[in-house]
């Protein structure tokens, strides 16, 4: 299985439908089981997610709003479904089903992906593992401490690059949506110091994290806003190719 198909599998069960099924054109609404469409991250609740893989769409949608947003999709061309348009009426057929007022609609985001070995980028300075026991070791920016406390050092899956005992970028994998293919598919979370941004660190530490990702047989994805090109430039530099592009509908979650 290449990495696109491990992707398209991956990016189906998250939308409750075969991307490998969908024609050139097409626009497909479906909705997936509760882990999936009710995704929690940082304390808001997916409702709707949209994705555009260039000439094709899916949509997954909250099942209590699922044939309104069906019925405003219907007809509609695949880069259609990103627009402010769509989402304003997606948005208000959700209020009306959920009974909530507290939805939020996200920018266009950029799903990219590495498809295959990545090229080593030699790094001025040293990468090492992150973990808690060297906290107090570090000196410099401690803003990057959070790394430390991410579940990916405890399996040895975030990293930091040093000059000498200062931590000036970190890298942590985000664990997929989808659980069951955790251990195939791997994101990244990546930061770098505000006074050594611009110097190759970040495409070093990149470089280095999707190599060790792909060493333990999981594909790399890389996610950014549309507006940032500076990260999207980031994961093209290392071989990242694009696969789609995203928005979410969210609401705080009541708990």
């Amino acid at each position: 299985m290449t990495a696109l198909d491990l992707l398209n599998h991956y990016y189906s069960i998250r939308l409750g439908v075969s991307l490998t099924d969908l024609r050139p054109g097409e626009v497909a609404v479906a909705t997936c089981d509760r882990r999936t469409y009710a995704e929690l991250s940082y304390g808001f609740v997916s409702v709707l997610w949209v994705m555009n893989l260039g000439e094709r769409a899916a949509i997954s949608v909250h099942p209590a709003a699922l044939p309104q947003v069906a019925r405003l999709a219907w007809g509609m061309k695949p880069e259609d479904v990103l627009g402010d348009g769509f989402c304003e009426t997606a948005c208000d057929a959700l209020r009306a089903a959920l009974d909530v007022s507290d939805l939020r609609a996200g920018e266009e985001d950029i799903c990219l992906y590495h498809p295959g070995n990545v090229v080593a980028v030699a790094a001025e300075g040293r990468i090492l593992a992150v973990s808690a026991s060297d906290k107090e070791a570090w000196v410099g920016a401690r803003q990057f401490g959070h790394a430390a406390e991410h579940p990916s050092a405890q399996r040895g899956e975030a990293f930091g690059l040093f000059r000498g005992d200062e931590l000036i970028a970190d890298v942590i994998t985000h664990d997929p949506a989808v659980a069951e293919m955790a251990h195939l598919v791997a994101a990244d979370g990546i930061e770098v110091s505000e006074r050594f941004q611009r110097r190759g660190y970040g495409r070093a530490l990149l470089s280095y994290w999707t190599g060790e990702m792909q060493r333990r047989g999981r594909v790399c994805v890389h996610s950014a806003s549309a507006a940032n090109e500076a990260s999207v430039a980031l994961a093209r530099s290392v071989g990242y190719v694009d696969y789609a592009r995203s928005r979410f509908v969210t609401s705080r979650a009541r708990h």
